[in-house]
């Protein structure tokens, strides 16, 4: 069986894998550490705040003791510049602290973007053909923004008030050590139930943005197959399905939004009781002469103070356990391994006349019961055309597949030139191979950028020159821009003959000396087919080429022709000799083959 990993066991593989303190240690290690330098200056901001909050409050025990009782004019004074120094302090680190750690928190995104953009190009197909485009799409979106969050808001928030709190509670024991005790009794009756619900939070955030995926995946499907939604009337089944996704994620925020504002009012509920004690305790003992008012004064503005970073620590816990699920998620798809993998110091393919040899290929697929391909064994020599036809699902593009290791055979050798495809570098590989097929894949960009996507340093000569082999000159020439026009998403802009035209002009600019042709000529009309056609005829010439088709034009002119059933070769031979057998190839010709378009291509399974 190839080796591959369902969703379901690639979900289950990530639930028991490393604890999340684990993985936030792994964040810090690769990603965090590298911003020490920015880490320590907004260190130092923090300390600033906390510095600058703490002299407020003391400002307060010379203002009611001197000025307001003693009505001392010189304290006055001094008391009415410093406040504005203080809170100019405070308004500048602040700015510092926060500019600082947003600028942490944007390089870290940054740097785990690019991380898991490169795990993700080393994956294998079988791995995209398990996963949902958009679900993936997510973990750079949602989850990232969701971790820019914690690393900008969560990190500062509770680094800022933090010490903070510490500088604040040590002004509250230089005040009134007895009174301090009385007040920091809130601290551990609040850690309890904040702790509890933070496992609810990281809850709720694991499934909102499991939900945000599969929004993602849902409306990617529906705006693909739109003209699909519209002519069966299915408009109100999908606007069902979104509506039950969008409920699903409304409830998972509420559920986050429930609990924060459920740790807000434990620390506030905790605060107001212990205001209530420090109040009645210290007042009395201000009315008995044990306190002076301004060290009361001082240390309820503390207190107040002191509340305040409380509840905002409680708060970013939302936030904390919301980036915690995303780094879960984000680890998740890292950790994930390619099914095939480049061997240790792998050499580079070495091309000469580029023969390829399938020699007893077998390979089942995790999702049927039977063989893909049961002993398939044909060689294409060097220079040579040689044509796969078959019926549908008789293993034709499951064969093209293995060449350029889209996947791996289960046993058997795909050989280039007597290399064994497994044994090489993907990129030396991949550099040998031209590659086009009926699923037509282009970018939203202009024509010249999407001929030229396998060669961009080609000359605009050098473009045009593919473009028109690939009949495709003459009606670049008619767009609003030439060559400059940007044809949308998946070339949505242009017509099916169109955008397989510049698949072809892609794929004969790349010159490679392996070209692997499945459906190539689907979506042409006649006439377009037969310029391209002859422009293979040329582009042929010195190259191997593996040609897949269901048009008997495509496949009368190969070298030779090799008749797939079953995964296995039962005919092979020349047009006009395998008609001459009447055999499985005589009534394909009969049925499958002719010259127009065919109605039910070979889908390769997942």
């Amino acid at each position: 069986m190839m080796t591959t990993r369902t969703a379901r066991e690639a979900g289950e593989a990530e639930a028991a894998g490393p604890s999340t303190l684990r993985l936030v240690g792994r964040l810090i290690k690769d990603h965090l550490a590298q911003q020490w330098g920015l880490i320590a200056l907004a260190v130092l901001c923090m300390l600033a705040v906390a510095a600058s909050t703490s002299a407020i409050a003391w400002l307060m025990k010379p203002a009611v003791n001197d000025v307001f009782a003693r009505h001392d004019r010189d304290v006055l004074m001094l008391i009415a510049l410093a406040f504005p120094v203080a809170f100019v302090l405070k308004g500048l680190a602040n700015y510092g602290q926060r500019t600082l750690m947003n600028r942490v928190g944007l390089r870290v995104v940054q740097r785990c973007r690019e991380a898991l953009y490169d795990h993700l190009q080393g994956m294998d197909i079988a791995f995209f053909a398990q996963q949902q485009t958009a679900a993936l799409v997510s973990r750079f979106t949602v989850d990232l923004t969701l971790l820019k969050n914690t690393i900008t808001s969560g990190i500062m928030v509770v680094g800022r008030d933090a010490v903070t709190m510490v500088s604040l509670v040590v002004s509250l024991f230089l005040l009134d050590i007895e009174l301090a005790l009385i007040a920091v009794t809130v601290f551990p009756a609040a850690v309890l139930p904040i702790a509890l619900l933070g496992k609810r939070v990281r809850k709720a955030a694991r499934g909102m943005q499991a939900q945000s995926g599969q929004l993602d995946a849902l409306l990617l499907q529906v705006f693909q197959a739109i003209r699909v939604v519209k002519v069966y009337n299915a408009g109100e089944h999908e606007r069902a399905r979104v509506a039950a996704t969008v409920d699903r994620i409304y409830r998972h925020l509420m559920r986050s939004e429930r609990i924060g504002a459920a740790i807000s009012m434990v620390v506030e509920i905790l605060s107001g009781f212990a205001f209530a004690a420090v109040v009645i305790y210290g007042g009395q003992r201000v009315t008995a002469g044990d306190l002076d008012p301004g060290t009361f004064f001082a240390f309820i503005t503390s207190l107040f103070l002191l509340y305040q970073p409380i509840k905002r620590i409680g708060g970013v816990n939302v936030v904390a356990q919301e980036g915690m699920a995303a780094v879960e998620r984000m680890y998740g798809v890292i950790d994930t391994p390619p099914a095939l993998r480049e061997g240790k110091d792998a050499p580079a393919l070495v091309v000469g006349g580029g023969e390829i040899v399938f020699d007893d290929v077998r390979l089942t697929y995790p999702t049927q019961e039977g063989p893909a391909l049961d002993g398939l064994s044909f060689r294409a020599p060097a220079g040579a055309t040689v044509a796969l036809v078959g019926r549908s699902g008789a293993g034709k593009s499951t064969a093209l597949q293995l060449v350029p290791r889209f996947y791996d055979a289960d046993g058997g050798r795909v050989l280039i030139d007597g290399q064994d495809v497994r044994a090489v570098t993907f990129r030396s590989l991949w550099a040998a191979i031209a590659m086009v097929t009926q699923e037509i894949i282009l970018f939203d960009d202009s024509v010249r950028a999407n001929i030229a996507y396998g060669r961009p340093g080609a000359s605009q000569a050098e473009i045009e020159d593919a473009a028109r082999h690939a009949a495709a000159h003459d009606f670049i020439l008619a767009l609003p821009e030439g060559y400059d026009t940007v044809i949308g998403e998946q070339g949505t802009r242009l017509s099916g003959g169109q955008r397989q035209r510049l698949v072809i002009a892609r794929a004969m600019l790349k010159n490679a000396p392996i070209l692997l042709l499945d459906e190539a000529t689907s979506a042409l009309d006649t006439e377009s087919e037969r310029h391209v056609r002859q422009a293979f005829e040329r582009l042929r010439q010195g190259r191997t080429c593996i040609v897949v088709a269901h048009r008997l034009s495509t496949v009368m002119n190969a070298d030779i022709i090799h008749v797939i059933d079953a995964g296995r070769i039962v005919e092979s031979g020349s047009h006009a000799a395998l008609l001459a057998e009447g055999g499985l190839y005589a009534d394909l010709c009969a049925t499958d083959l002719s010259d127009e378009p065919a109605e039910d291509p070979e889908v390769v399974p997942a």
